[in-house]
């Protein structure tokens, strides 16, 4: 389970102006335009909408006070599934009047007051947020009875998007509808690419001597199509190579966005001293040249 309270670096007495004071500096240094991480600006806005609304922020400390900090065991094989059903019986010791007027839904104002949303947390592959995916998973509702629910995650989710199920939470008030189920999609991290938007990047490693002369790469998408480039000689750091229709579908329109590779020139450690006496003499030679 994600600690919210970590996440915005506040402590779980914070007060609201402490919580929002603490995301908006966050956000504004990790927000994407700014070229902050996409995924860190996903798990600050989480944790804000969590920890700024009053019946949210009540849930999870209830859970946090009830269930812990569960980590480590994972019954779904690749897939994670942390549940934030709150408190069962918070709603019995609290509120005016009828100290069972909450937990059993008597009527308040003439209206029968609905079962509560609950909400859980589904941690997905990089390449399944690409691609889509299909996932089983069962949780206990606070009346006691088990719930499955078939979680179909779209090509192009992105880390941080709630999926709403009506009719999959809460059934403890009698004759009354049930709640909500909602599923927060979080998108792994991947060590070769990286998203921004919908167009999907990745490094384009090579050497100090290939950017001087020039080189042919290939990179490869998650569609899995490969692209043959060109790179020209003198090409610098950073220069981007973009091809329309092979990065993530949006969930909206599925459209496509880009896939981006981008120069990423390293410089090898070199120790042998003969090659460093030719490089000297090259380095020398290219010098006069300016």
């Amino acid at each position: 389970m994600t600690d919210y309270y970590q996440t915005l670096g506040v402590n779980e007495n914070a007060s609201p102006e402490e919580i929002k004071k603490a995301y908006r500096s966050l956000a504004n240094k990790h927000h994407p335009d700014k070229g902050g991480d996409q995924a860190k600006f996903k798990d600050i806005s989480v944790a804000y909408e969590n920890l700024s609304d009053p019946q949210k922020k009540a849930e999870y400390d209830q859970q946090r006070m009830y269930g812990g900090m569960p980590g480590g065991g994972n019954p779904f094989g690749g897939t994670q599934f942390h549940f934030n059903t709150g408190n069962p019986f918070g709603d019995i010791f609290g509120g005016a009047g009828h100290p069972f007027g909450d937990i059993f839904g008597h009527m308040r104002g003439g209206q029968v007051r609905r079962n509560r949303d609950l909400n859980i947390q589904c941690t997905v592959s990089f390449l399944d947020s690409f691609h889509g995916k299909q996932l089983e998973a069962n949780y206990r509702l606070p009346s006691g009875r088990n719930q499955n629910v078939v979680i179909n995650v779209p090509a192009g989710v992105t880390h941080g998007d709630t999926i709403r199920y009506s009719g999959l939470g809460d059934d403890s008030v009698p004759n009354a509808p049930r709640g909500n189920l909602n599923v927060t999609i979080l998108v792994q991290s991947d060590p070769k690419y990286d998203r921004k938007g919908d167009d999907l990047y990745t490094k384009i490693d090579i050497t100090p001597i290939e950017a001087m002369i020039g080189t042919k790469k290939k990179i490869t998408s998650l569609s899995g199509a490969s692209l043959d480039l060109d790179i020209r000689a003198g090409v610098e750091n950073g220069v981007e190579f973009a091809s329309n229709g092979h990065g993530f579908p949006n969930v909206n329109n599925g459209l496509k966005g880009r896939f981006v590779g981008v120069v990423n020139i390293k410089t090898p450690k070199v120790t042998d001293p003969t090659l460093v006496a030719q490089l000297q003499q090259l380095n020398a030679q290219i010098s006069k040249q300016h």
